[in-house]
């Protein structure tokens, strides 16, 4: 056997033993199981399909998630909703059928860090901030022949003032474990959340509250499109979208 074949045999056979990982021209899929992480080198250069609906896009970095628009107008708890046990579609824009674990782990492999999602501490009686790397929320979907991305916020308003939601960016803060070990994104859907909700996986920075009476965000009618609107939900690291995120 030629040594540069010899090399390649010994590499594949490497990375299957090591990390779950399979290849084919064209195709990549890379199984992360529970919460291991990133291996020290990736396909650079490269989209992987990481599950239906769901691939990395290593040139980026980014994730990107299948959804669609399933909410025009009204209150918001979400702008992302993973289907799940806990149906919140009367109060996010976005529905996705990817599982939130699966997206957990396909943010650790663009090189994102989790940290925690906001929490009440029950002895000092302060609330604690979320933590976690940023992350900035977009969308693109095709519309009269053209390709549109714009930000997450872009599609909320302020429900005092009427205004658009200022541009800000999220924390990857990583929902949590449930001691029966389900994870607890997967439970409720809160995929990308815009109150508080212990098991986001991705929270804004600031502390808004879950009461009826007090969601701060309504669905921006004018600048979402259609109901049934096949979108790609995309997140990447706050730090690449220099790159823009707005086509008018």
């Amino acid at each position: 056997m030629p040594f540069s074949k010899l090399l390649t045999t010994i590499a594949t056979v490497w990375m299957v033993s090591a990390f779950g990982c399979t290849s084919r021209p064209g195709r990549s899929v890379v199984d992360v199981p529970g919460d291991r992480t990133a291996p020290a080198t990736q396909p650079a250069g490269r989209v992987v399909d990481f599950g239906p609906g769901l691939r990395i896009d290593y040139r980026v970095p980014q994730v990107e998630v299948d959804s669609e628009v399933v909410l025009r107008q009204g209150a918001l708890e979400l702008f992302a909703y993973s289907r799940a046990q806990v149906p919140k579609e009367h109060e996010t824009i976005l529905r996705t059928e990817v599982p939130c674990e699966r997206i957990y782990q396909a943010l650790h492999l663009i090189g994102l860090v989790a940290g925690r999602p906001m929490r009440y501490d029950m002895e000092t009686k302060t609330v604690e901030l979320p933590t976690g790397d940023p992350v900035e929320v977009l969308v693109r979907y095709d519309q009269e022949g053209r390709t549109r991305e714009h930000s997450a916020c872009d599609w909320m308003m302020n429900a005092s003032t009427k205004k658009p939601m200022a541009r800000t960016h999220w924390l990857f803060t990583g929902s949590r474990r449930e001691e029966d070990g389900q994870f607890a994104a997967n439970i409720e859907g809160t995929l990308v959340t815009v109150v508080d909700f212990p098991s986001s996986l991705l929270s804004l920075p600031a502390s808004h509250s879950e009461s009826d009476s007090q969601l701060w965000l309504l669905a921006h009618t004018d600048s979402i499109p259609p109901q049934g609107t096949r979108v790609i939900l995309v997140l990447r690291p706050a730090a690449q979208s220099s790159r823009g995120a707005h086509n008018p």
